[in-house]
């Protein structure tokens, strides 16, 4: 069925091309637009190809990984002659996933089965990505491109969209066939990536006020619905509430402050590595508590303690604050006038 396919794609891509090639555009670009739910596995053909040999399903994986960049490159260079090497390394980089993803939870399903914090980590994979996507320049608009043809566009948005829509799909159809439940926290990062994704179109209200929204939801659903989760850094458990707040404050930064994103991402970077690898707070109450009676029992042994010590203490101190007096008063000079006045006379 794999092979039918990829035989029916070069068939579509073939078509679509020489039509182009002969100025007939918008059917040819319709076939490219039908060629794009094919190159991302919406047949889910790919995810069953590591079922009985691991090895065996990421060769072919891979194999099926260099046809489908081969694909992407051929069809953006005929459309759009030279093609950005940003955009083209990041649809690479989502297929890489979206390939090579069944095969390791293939792998850890030999090893010692698959585990909610491997769907986890995946869906944190998928967030990194739409996050990726708002940093390199996120949704691209008409005003954006040299040539605002409305088809390209779509084309552009397709093929950039539609591989991280279909990891979206295979990913929750993975819970099902390794029967690990679903849980709506595991949709967190994805939300905080897409406020990241749609930093591009910040200009609008409500895009900002959806920017807010976005990480306020991944929160909620985080701190009710989390996944299991069994992590540890240092004596501080890793909890997807830590995690999803952790982001959404990055995420907060870049979209609301992105001047100012070193500072205020390294102070939070050093804040979480010295509440992860820093004393505790019964260790630092414990410290502070020693201080102060470390303290206190200093100046207890300065105190007089009896009535000659006191005594001695208050003739003591009245000569050291008449020595004092006298010292600031010798530094001082007579005023210019009072001087003038006693020549005159």
């Amino acid at each position: 069925m794999i092979a039918t396919l990829n035989l029916y794609e070069a068939t579509l891509i073939a078509l679509g091309l020489y039509l182009i090639r002969r100025g007939i555009l918008r059917d040819g670009r319709t076939l490219l637009l039908l060629e794009a739910p094919f190159l991302v596995d919406l047949a889910f053909l790919d995810a069953d190809a590591g079922s009985v040999s691991v090895a065996g399903g990421l060769l072919l994986n891979l194999f099926i990984l260099g046809l489908g960049v081969l694909k992407v490159g051929i069809i953006f260079r005929t459309l759009w002659g030279r093609i950005s090497s940003q955009l083209f390394a990041f649809i690479v980089l989502e297929l890489s996933v979206l390939f090579l993803m069944p095969s390791a939870l293939a792998h850890f399903e030999h090893q010692d089965g698959v585990t909610p914090a491997h769907f986890y980590a995946a869906w944190w994979i998928v967030g990194a990505l739409l996050a990726l996507y708002g940093i390199r320049g996120g949704i691209p608009t008409a005003a954006s491109l040299a040539t605002p043809d409305p088809l390209r566009i779509t084309m552009r948005h397709l093929y950039t969209l539609l591989p991280l829509a279909s990891l979206v799909l295979h990913l929750w159809m993975q819970h099902w066939v390794y029967r690990v439940d679903f849980t709506p926290g595991n949709l967190s990062p994805v939300l905080i990536g897409a406020a990241l994704a749609l930093n591009s179109l910040a200009r609008r209200p409500d895009i900002k006020r959806l920017q807010i929204v976005l990480p306020l939801v991944a929160l909620s659903l985080a701190a009710h619905f989390p996944p299991e989760l069994h992590w540890r850094i240092a004596h501080v458990p890793i909890t997807p509430v830590f995690l999803t707040g952790a982001a959404a404050y990055v995420a907060c930064v870049f979209c609301f402050f992105p001047r100012l994103a070193v500072p205020l991402i390294g102070g939070g970077a050093a804040m979480t590595a010295l509440a992860l690898f820093g004393p505790t707070f019964q260790q630092i109450c414990f410290i502070a508590a020693s201080a102060w009676h470390r303290l206190t029992t200093s100046v207890n042994r300065l105190l007089p303690q009896t009535a000659i010590q006191w005594g001695i203490a208050a003739v003591g101190s009245g000569f050291a604050f008449l020595l004092l007096g006298a010292a600031i008063s010798l530094k001082k000079t007579a005023p210019q006038d009072q001087g003038d006045s006693t020549t005159s006379a």
